[in-house]
This record gives structure tokens, C-alpha cells and sequence, in this order.
């Protein structure tokens, strides 16, 4: 069986020019490789992405936390990976917080399209907190730079991996990131109406298991994150 998975850029767990596709890309293969499965994945804008496994024009995609709103329309995997989920903010401008609600006043950069956890979307709703949204997670960090945002909330290690591929040191040396607010777990989602979707969920958590119990998981981990962590190259400094 093959199947086709729609991906957004999100270095170094996804990404059409990292090594195996990144991270969880490769994670993903390997897991459904396990069961008799074959994936393409086909590179889209986030919101793109999404909405293609939303509405069966792919029939899944992956690296997304479950919310209301999805599972109306996508069956979810076991849970493959967890994303740390930090606030990046000026070194300059250190804003000190034990319960998210503490955060109301703070200008907080959002990405269009992104879930950002129940209890953070509960205090938006509430008012509490405040966002502002771009387009992609760049936009957000230039916002950042440009003290046009307080915070901007990111998976550690996809915003690290921006910032050092994309930025000065001397622009990354200015922002650092705060405790996790919220473990989010990454999934493989499959579309609802698919007509071997229930079987393509258990294939994978099948698989998913297998790779675990073998150690080959781990292994696979390490080994792309060092490959994507080499193909990095840091933003050149001026002259």
C-alpha cells in the first residue's frame, strides 16, 4: 500500500530539503515501512497542508496535536513525537510567569493556522490573553526583533533551528525562551472518510510500536537530527 502525506516546512522535525525529509518525517516512514506501507510526502503551506488531509485531497498528513476542531474531520495515530512548546523573547525584556493567564497584557505573535494548546486557546477566547497573527513563524520572529511583539510561542527546537539558519548572531544573541508551557505530542493524522483509514492507523501504530520496542526509533532520532543540525548553515554576518 502507498500513501500520500501532505507536509509543511518545520525544521528539523519536517522539511522538503532536510535529510530524510527531517526528523519525524523520517520517523514516520519508518513506522509505517514496518506494516507493508510506502509514503510520499507532498510539501504545502501550513494552512495548505492541513486543509488538503481536512478535505481528502491527500489522505493524511502529519505532526499535528489533536484540537476539537480536527478531529471533526481527521482520525489521529498514537502520539510519535512531543514538541516542547517555549516563548521566545527579548533577553532585554525577560517577562517572568508561572500560569499562562499571568501573560495578559503581553503582545503574544501567533502563525495563522497553528494550535497553540486547550488552555491557550481557552484564555484567548476569554480575552486574557492577546495575540497577533503572521503569516509563518519568520514573520513572527522579525516581529520580535522589531519589539513589535512581547512573546512568541514556538517548539524549542524548530525555533533554535530558525533562528540559526536564518538569522545574525548578533540577532539571535538578543532573544532567548522561557520554561515549556505545554508538551504537545505530534501525530499522524489520516483523513476521516478515507476508505482504509482505520486501517492505515493501525498499520502505523503497529509499526510505531515495533520501532519503539526495537530501539530503532531513538536511533533514528539522533541520527537525523545531527544530519539536519550539519545541513544548518547560520545567516551570514555582515561585513
Amino acid at each position: 500500500m502507498a500513501i500520500v502525506l501532505s507536509a509543511d516546512d518545520w525544521p528539523p522535525y519536517i522539511g522538503a530539503n532536510l535529510p530524510n525529509n527531517g526528523i519525524l518525517s523520517r520517523v514516520v516512514s519508518a513506522a509505517f515501512a514496518r506494516s507493508g506501507v510506502t509514503v510520499r510526502y507532498r510539501f504545502m503551506p501550513n494552512n495548505r497542508s492541513l486543509q488538503s488531509a481536512r478535505n481528502g485531497m491527500v489522505d493524511g498528513s502529519l505532526g499535528w496535536a489533536p484540537s476539537p476542531d480536527r478531529l471533526q474531520d481527521l482520525l489521529y495515530t498514537k502520539p510519535v513525537l512531543s514538541a516542547r512548546m517555549v516563548f521566545f523573547q527579548q533577553r532585554s525584556h525577560v517577562v517572568s510567569w508561572k500560569q499562562l493567564a499571568e501573560l495578559s497584557g503581553m503582545r503574544i505573535g501567533i502563525t495563522i493556522g497553528n494550535y497553540y494548546s486547550d488552555e491557550f486557546d481557552r484564555l484567548v477566547r476569554q480575552g486574557v490573553l492577546h495575540t497577533d497573527g503572521a503569516a509563518d513563524d519568520l514573520s513572527n520572529f522579525r516581529k520580535l526583533l522589531a519589539r513589535r511583539i512581547d512573546l512568541f510561542p514556538i517548539e524549542e527546537e524548530v525555533g533554535l533551528f530558525l533562528l540559526g539558519r536564518h538569522f545574525s548572531r548578533a540577532e539571535t544573541a538578543k532573544l532567548q525562551h522561557s520554561q515549556p508551557f505545554w508538551l504537545a505530542p505530534l501525530h499522524v493524522v489520516i483523513w476521516k472518510k478515507h476508505p482504509h483509514g482505520a486501517e492505515l492507523i493501525d498499520r502505523f501504530n503497529r509499526g510505531l510500536l515495533a520501532i519503539q520496542r526495537s530501539g530503532e526509533l531513538a536511533r533514528l532520532v539522533q541520527e537525523t537530527r545531527q544530519a539536519c543540525l550539519r545541513s544548518a548553515q547560520p545567516a551570514a554576518e555582515p561585513e
